[in-house]
């Protein structure tokens, strides 16, 4: 019906021009009666007479004469289409668009606004799921800002705390202040990261200077590869520790040499991350939290003892580890050495050491992202 509508947008256009039946049928040269059936869609509308009233009106033929916009119809039938429930007249969305435009537009807006908001938290939540960093930050942050609130109604209710004391939760304030300032820093700048073409997924550790001085770059990839990259043989060439082989080969692909890709953690007893190098695949919480039931916490339970596993995270990527657990520093007697763990891992299809027998070892990145059920190892409900 293209023209049905013609006389609901006549009596519009007259409202707006601030014209009565009759002055507009004077003008037109018709009756006023005549005029009223054609603005209640109950008579046709010749050309001639369509046109005078147009010019009377001061918009073109078009704007009377047109169906409604195809974009306004089209957003209501989307509305409806997502809310079957309500059984929506969709036979009438012309009619309706046509009669109550104003309405319409309303409408449209809303089931717009609202399809775009679903579209955006959609989209969050997957970006959450695939995205350990930004969960483990805020995670990290909400944790700060508690301590932080904690610490502070102890001292602001309690009347009669020591000096010493006093101190004591005056440093923690400080320290967990700082802790969170750098974690907001690092979120930061990982949001300003992600506007640069071309930049690394994750910025790399450096390697310290006795690394690179006892280790140069040229000679020890080509010992790595006579080795097939094997740390406890380089250690022994090198007459370094195994740690320091484990951070040297990590650095190998970031350095441009061809060499396979490696990723590493060092962490201490208390969980704290020391050293990191993400992968893709694999990526680190930066501030602890990570999954437990991974082989670089079980170093501690046998310190010194070199142990290989391999591992699936969650989305099925797997990787073989080397993990030991080694002293900070020459033991001395009567003081319990201060163990630090690390591990090395690597892709399953790039890892140049033999592949173990023993099936994956199911692990995650955090409990807070970890969407495993059931999970004997899990310290805190996952957010997923």
């Amino acid at each position: 019906m293209p023209h049905s509508l013609t006389g609901t947008r006549i009596r519009q256009q007259r409202g707006r021009a601030g014209l009565s039946q009759t002055a507009l049928a004077r003008l037109v040269g018709i009756s006023t009666s005549y005029l009223n059936l054609i603005e209640h869609n109950k008579r046709g509308i010749a050309g001639k007479i369509l046109l005078s009233i147009a010019r009377e009106l001061g918009v073109p033929p078009s704007t009377l004469t047109e169906g409604a916009d195809s974009e306004l119809t089209t957003a209501l039938l989307e509305a409806a289409s997502a809310a079957p429930d309500h059984a929506a007249e969709t036979f009438a969305l012309a009619e309706f668009a046509g009669r109550f435009p104003g309405w319409s537009q309303l409408l449209a807006s809303v089931y717009r606004q609202n399809r775009d908001q679903e579209a955006v938290i959609s989209a969050l939540s997957d970006r959450l799921t695939h995205d350990p960093f930004l969960a483990e930050s805020l995670h990290l942050m909400l944790s700060n800002i508690t301590a932080i609130r904690s610490t502070a109604e102890i001292l602001t209710s309690i009347e009669d705390i020591s000096t010493e004391q006093r101190n004591r939760f005056d440093v923690a304030i400080h320290e967990e202040s700082r802790r969170l300032s750098d974690a907001t820093e690092a979120l930061i700048k990982y949001f300003d990261k992600e506007t640069t073409q071309n930049e690394p997924s994750e910025a790399p550790d450096e390697l310290s200077e006795s690394d690179a001085t006892s280790m140069p770059l040229e000679s020890f990839l080509v010992r790595a590869l006579a080795s097939n990259y094997n740390p406890s043989i380089l250690a022994t060439e090198y007459h370094t520790t195994l740690h320091a082989v484990f951070r040297r080969l990590a650095s190998l692909k970031r350095s441009g040499m061809d060499a396979p890709e490696m990723g590493l953690i060092i962490t201490n007893a208390a969980g704290q991350t020391l050293h990191r190098h993400a992968l893709s695949d694999f990526p680190l919480p930066r501030h602890g939290n990570a999954c437990p039931l991974w082989p670089v916490f079980q170093g501690f339970s046998q310190p010194e003892r070199p142990l290989q596993d391999l591992i699936e995270l969650p989305g099925g990527a797997q990787f073989v580890t080397l993990t030991i657990a080694l002293p900070r520093a020459v033991t001395t007697f009567g003081e319990p050495p201060d163990y630090q763990s690390a591990m090395l891992f690597v892709p399953l299809d790039q890892s140049p050491w033999l592949k173990t027998s023993q099936p994956a070892r199911d692990v995650g990145i955090s409990c807070r992202i970890c969407p495993r059920e059931n999970c004997a190892a899990r310290s805190e409900e996952t957010v997923l």
